[in-house]
């Protein structure tokens, strides 16, 4: 069961009918129970490992406030079994094969690992837990005592499958609030809910599901493809990631609203960025500050001279996106996001003598439309090794996009599987969902909204009627999963 799905809607609704009607101190131990029922419905034989991985956080925390000399001991006990888990489910499989060829040329006998399925979320309430303890661990925090609170802040469903990923000082004091008398979903909650929900349902379905088509066909077998096709399909991938991704967090944080649950923001218009530094302050915001905060900093961020400093970026990029997936190709794609930022500082006196020749405003739409354009493009080529089933794969078509092979015309988009008409419907919600971010980066659309009556209703009743009409449906693609469900 996925946020796009309709038993979801129908679980969604029923449950916060039902929570609606609770009181106060009932309401957290309903919503724990329906997120692991939740869970349940979703892997169930994952769910043990999530009780699990609860208890033994929720125990380390209050052992580390009784204990505080032993906090540090206890924080690594954390830490190891948390990513010990984690790496024997995602990695252990992936690091098996790389010993196993190197065992291989050295004429011995290759090595049997396991390749294990990876619960769903694991990744996403990992990190979560891990955050927690070194809050405490640094005293940041105190241990959480209320074991239905924690809990629920490890498993609140609409977050615990892909995110975004909660910190304990914005979501643990939310969870506190919300058994007092006035602090349930107010009217305001859930006229944000229901549009913010039905944004990300409509970015889904129309944009994102629709680009999958394309993109799946161009990736399964670029030889077929000319260079123009390919480079098409690969800035679709740009935009099919985001919009999947992001609509997947907005319904996540849409479904808490209904709930009176305000999730953390996970994007912000990353591709309206100014350089690649700035779109990872934009993009999967939650992981790109737990990274900053718990590896980026501790491992001395910028405070001990250029070359360390580079040298941290980069392996926060690699370990970046080995989170993402067990897969050579992830780690390259982490390392070059990593280079790009390394190359954009080293260029910055260059450009910044470049904008003074050429008179070119800092804050100025020019400057910024084609900083926006480089960033996308530079992107598209790190999009492809995320997208692509290996690094030759990845070659090939960087290759052929870098050639030009096939010829510039006639450009046969129809070729990548999505007719005249679905086309057209893709690049006019692409244009609407462009003009929204605009317009959003001064006061986000939700909030405008929900101050008006006729107008929200419309918008509403619109969403549903394009979802309907031109929304992803039948073979080509499965509507019922997001891309981040696999990392």
């Amino acid at each position: 069961m996925t946020l796009n799905s309709l038993p979801y809607a129908a679980f969604l609704v029923i449950a916060a009918a039902l929570h609606s009607r609770l009181r106060p101190w009932r309401r957290n131990g309903f919503l724990l129970a329906v997120s692991w029922l939740f869970y349940v419905l979703c892997a169930p034989r994952f769910l043990p490992l999530l009780l699990a991985s609860t208890v033994l956080c929720y125990g380390l925390g209050l052992a580390m406030e009784a204990r505080p000399g032993w906090r540090k001991g206890l924080l690594a006990a954390g830490l190891v079994l948390g990513f010990g888990v984690l790496f024997a489910y995602k990695y252990l499989g992936f690091f098996g094969r790389l010993a196993s060829s190197l065992l291989g040329r050295l004429g011995l006998a290759p090595l049997a690992l396991p390749v294990l399925v990876a619960p769903v979320g694991l990744s996403f309430y990992t990190f979560t837990l891990a955050g927690y303890l070194v809050d405490v661990c640094r005293g940041k925090r105190p241990a959480e005592r209320n074991f239905c609170d924690f809990a629920l802040f490890a498993s609140f469903f609409p977050a615990v499958l892909s995110g975004p990923i909660e910190r304990a000082d914005h979501l643990l004091p939310q969870l506190k609030e919300h058994r007092r008398a006035n602090a349930g979903p107010t009217a305001g909650d859930v006229k944000a809910g229901v549009t913010r929900f039905l944004l990300g349902l409509a970015k889904k379905m129309i944009l994102a599901d629709q680009l999958a088509i394309a993109v799946n066909t161009a990736f399964a077998n670029p030889a077929q493809f000319t260079g123009v096709q390919l480079l098409l399909a690969a800035m679709a991938y740009s935009l099919q990631i985001y919009c999947d991704f992001s609509a997947y967090s907005d319904m996540a944080i849409g479904s808490g609203r209904l709930l009176g649950i305000t999730l953390l923001e996970n994007f912000n218009a990353p591709y309206l960025c100014r350089s690649i530094q700035d779109f990872w302050r934009r993009w999967h915001i939650s992981l790109s500050s737990w990274f900053r905060d718990y590896l980026y900093i501790p491992l001395g961020g910028s405070r001990r001279g250029t070359v360390r400093k580079y040298g941290n970026v980069l392996i926060v990029f690699a370990v970046s996106g080995l989170w993402h997936g067990a897969a050579v190709t992830f780690l390259v794609w982490g390392l070059l996001n990593g280079l790009y930022q390394v190359a954009g500082a080293l260029l910055a006196p260059a450009r910044r003598r470049v904008r003074e020749a050429l008179r070119l405003r800092e804050d100025g739409t020019p400057l910024r439309l084609v900083q926006a354009a480089v960033c996308f493009l530079l992107l598209t080529v790190a999009w492809v090794f995320f997208r692509a089933e290996s690094l030759g794969k990845a070659g090939e078509i960087l290759g052929r996009i870098a050639t030009m092979a096939g010829g510039v015309f006639p450009l046969g988009v129809t070729a990548l599987g999505l007719s005249r008409a679905r086309l057209l419907a893709v690049c006019l919600a692409a244009a609407a969902l462009f003009v929204l971010e605009v317009l959003g980066q001064k006061r986000p659309l939700t909030d405008r909204l929900c101050a008006t009556v006729w107008p929200r209703y419309a918008v509403w009743v619109g969403l549903v009627l394009a979802i309907a009409v031109f929304g992803a449906y039948g073979a080509g693609y499965d509507a019922q999963e997001f891309v981040y469900f696999q990392f």
